[in-house]
């Protein structure tokens, strides 16, 4: 629900966007509405702003749309000098595409920026959109282990996280070979991962 550039991670080489920052992240149920408002005024959805009850992936679809809009564009849709300007203009979905920006694209952005959430797109009708046509997500989806391995770290570097580790109470060795063997994503190979990460920098 809080969706903007800055916690947004491109890594090129591997082709992967990654999410940062999951402070206002909550858990939801498809069709169950949430209340909590959060999130910055100029990625939030109108609804949050009026305090109604939303749509979980509905409100990420306008964040995304207006992160789409930079990316394309270089300055946010709605950023006017005060806040109650920004305000609005993202009532009144107020905002300009610049000519440089292709009318395909234009078009996903429109359909992203409803002012109405159920007009909005669905992440399958963005998937499906004739902008995207003809990229392949393949390289994210194969990317399924953490981007350093630990097959990079030496057997004494290997033994070193290890001993940190245990010593740190996070897990027993053998659990934490476990995990590694298993390429689990939880707190042990997340540890083992930023530790070997620090490690393979220095």
């Amino acid at each position: 629900r809080d969706l903007k550039p800055e916690n947004v991670v491109f890594f090129q080489e591997q082709g992967v966007v990654k999410l940062t920052d999951f402070g206002f992240s909550n858990r939801f149920q498809p069709g169950k509405m949430l209340t909590t408002s959060c999130g910055s005024l100029a990625y939030s959805a109108p609804e949050i702003l009026l305090g109604d009850e939303y749509d979980a992936p509905a409100v990420d679809i306008w964040s995304l749309g207006v992160i789409l809009y930079m990316l394309v564009c270089g300055h946010p849709p709605f950023q006017e000098a005060n806040d109650s300007e920004t305000l609005t203009m993202i009532m009144d979905c107020r905002y300009t595409v610049p000519p440089h920006v292709s009318a395909q694209c234009a078009d996903l952005i429109s359909r992203m920026l409803q002012r109405d959430p159920k007009q909005r797109a669905s992440l399958e009708q963005i998937e499906g959109h004739a902008w995207l046509q003809g990229v392949d997500p393949s390289p994210a989806s194969r990317c399924l282990l953490p981007l350093t391995s630990h097959k990079r770290v030496s057997e004494e570097e290997h033994e070193i996280i290890l001993q940190a580790m245990t010593c740190g109470n996070i897990a027993d060795r053998d659990t934490i070979q476990e995990a590694l063997e298993a390429d689990r994503y939880n707190h042990i190979t997340a540890t083992y991962f930023l530790l070997a990460e620090r490690m393979l920098r220095e």
